[in-house]
């Protein structure tokens, strides 16, 4: 079975036809226009509670078994601010319930296990009339990874007089290609915090420190709060300095994330990020750093750099003592951005290790996960009464 989502704002149907005729079989169409989507918030509960299956009631949840019963997958996406626009990232992060939570080593980088035998080819259309040739690459750069994380072949329909199937390569992400600026020391840096959970965010327990330190030197802004985006849009444009604090979600921003970004307009002034994420290698966000550079651009900020932080989703499994060495670099590097007027570069490195695991870490990481990460999945599961159905493939 072949079919094709449409995620776009704008669903005009004649595009289906000239998909149609790559291939030789009927087209399955689901249209899941805009709302139709529920974001991801990081709940956990289709791993340790309804193992393989989303909580959300909504048109996303009815149509999983397509997607997985399928040989193939067309995405026809829209793009926004220079990326996929937030209904296509919200697909991608609702599709983790497809994947175990116990974790492997794929060339030096963690991958979430199989749930299934086997994957989707998953092909992607996109329109690239508003892109530079940049934002395009970063785009397929990131579609390739996720299909690749998605133990899927990846494949793009390009219109070069008609349209026509190519298979993606494998490439690195094209990241560092924007150098880190300084500006002078801030009197407030606004951080928008881009975590969607409601309880038990890293992110917030992490700029909770921070604000302890630099006290009125930053505002926080809960990008939870959706019904602030309006005003926060606007004051964006005369914000001297701004900073997007996330956790990473399939490689890149949180969907209601990127919902914001696409409400704003280019601007003078700073513009910064930091990104932490569960897998604890900072290959995985090399991506996001990528695009954030050419958002950068678009918004005619000064890019004063991408910090990455790997290993935080263990944070709050953690002593009191521990978390707050965790935490200590992390808050240090902006306090330094703040009082300085730039990321330390030794910093911003340290904080980025291991960038992927080589040798020893390997065997290392393989020993641990054995015996601390797969056993905590474990003890979730047992303890909402799911560990019977842990291996479930309920579609």
């Amino acid at each position: 079975m072949k079919t094709l989502f449409d995620l776009r704002e704008k669903q005009d149907v004649e595009i289906y036809k000239d998909i149609q005729n790559l291939y030789n079989e009927p087209l399955k169409i689901v249209r899941l226009e805009d709302e139709s989507i529920t974001p991801c918030i990081g709940c956990w509960s289709c791993w340790l509670r309804t193992p393989g299956k989303c909580v959300m009631k909504d048109k996303m949840s009815e149509v999983y078994p397509d997607y997985v019963n399928s040989d193939t997958v067309i995405l026809i996406m829209s793009t926004a601010q220079g990326f996929i626009n937030h209904n296509a990232k919200a697909f991608f992060d609702r599709t983790i319930p497809h994947y175990h939570p116990y974790i492997e080593l794929v060339n030096g980088e963690c991958h979430h296990v199989a749930r299934y035998e086997s994957y989707p080819d998953m092909v992607f259309h996109y329109d690239n009339e508003n892109l530079t040739n940049k934002e395009e690459q970063v785009i397929e750069d990131y579609l390739y990874r996720t299909a690749y994380h998605f133990k899927s072949k990846a494949y793009r329909i390009v219109k070069e007089g008609n349209l026509q199937l190519r298979k993606l390569e494998s490439r690195n992400a094209n990241n560092q290609a924007v150098h880190f600026s300084s500006t002078n020391p801030m009197d407030k840096l606004v951080i928008y915090n881009g975590s969607p959970r409601k309880i038990g965010s890293n992110s917030k327990l992490i700029l909770k420190k921070t604000e302890e330190v630099l006290s009125d030197r930053i505002e926080i802004r809960d990008l939870k709060e959706e019904g602030k985006w309006e005003e926060w849009a606007k004051t964006f444009k005369n914000e001297e300095h701004v900073m997007f604090f996330m956790p990473l979600y399939v490689h890149a921003m949180p969907s209601h994330v990127m919902r914001f970004i696409e409400k704003l307009q280019p601007s003078k002034g700073s513009i910064s990020f930091f990104v932490q994420s569960g897998f604890p290698e900072s290959s995985q966000s090399h991506y996001l750093e990528a695009y954030f550079e050419q958002l950068s651009l678009r918004l005619e900020r000064t890019y004063l750099g991408t910090a990455i932080k790997g290993g935080v989703e263990s944070l709050q499994m953690r002593p009191t003592k521990s978390q707050d060495k965790m935490i200590e670099p992390m808050v240090k590097a902006i306090v330094n951005l703040v009082c300085e007027g730039n990321f330390s570069t030794t910093d911003i490195q340290q904080l980025a290790r291991p960038v992927r695991f080589g040798g020893g870490r390997k065997i290392l990481f393989k020993l641990l996960s054995k015996k601390f990460i797969n056993i905590f999945w474990d003890k979730k599961l047992k303890a909402n009464e799911a560990f019977e159905k842990r291996f479930d493939r309920p579609y």
